[in-house]
């Protein structure tokens, strides 16, 4: 007897702002975010906006082919803003030629982590890539 793969299901689905699909599942919002971040209940939007419209990008130390999208300030339940860690399955991610999943979902508490393990900024709102 065959197993059929079923398919995870979304929190959300969107296009971030290299024209990238990038995917939530449920699994991961509620398995990883919301155990490792509870402050994070009901800020599903809010992680699916800054996917789509960031104030900053930088690169991930953690993944070669991922990147933190950075909030503004006051978005999410810290006034730092919030921070979404994106694992895109290749290399190619600045063109917008390829798909990413959300690995983590978080507040951004300064007083905490005064330096983020962040790599270099790859894109500011008013400023260059």
């Amino acid at each position: 007897m065959s197993k059929k793969r079923h398919p995870e299901t979304l929190v959300f689905s969107t296009t971030d702002s290299f024209g990238n699909l990038v995917e939530l599942t449920q699994a991961t919002w509620n398995l990883h975010v919301l155990d490792e971040h509870p402050q994070m209940a009901g800020w599903e939007a809010a992680v699916r906006d800054v996917i789509r419209d960031p104030h900053e990008i930088r690169m991930s130390t953690e993944y070669d082919t991922g990147v933190a999208f950075i909030s503004d300030a006051g978005v999410g339940p810290r006034p730092e803003g919030i921070r979404a860690l994106v694992a895109f399955d290749d290399k190619f991610y600045e063109k917008g030629a390829t798909t990413g999943i959300v690995v983590t979902a978080y507040p951004v508490d300064i007083a905490r982590y005064r330096t983020p393990q962040l790599g270099k900024t790859i894109y500011k709102k008013g400023g260059r890539k």
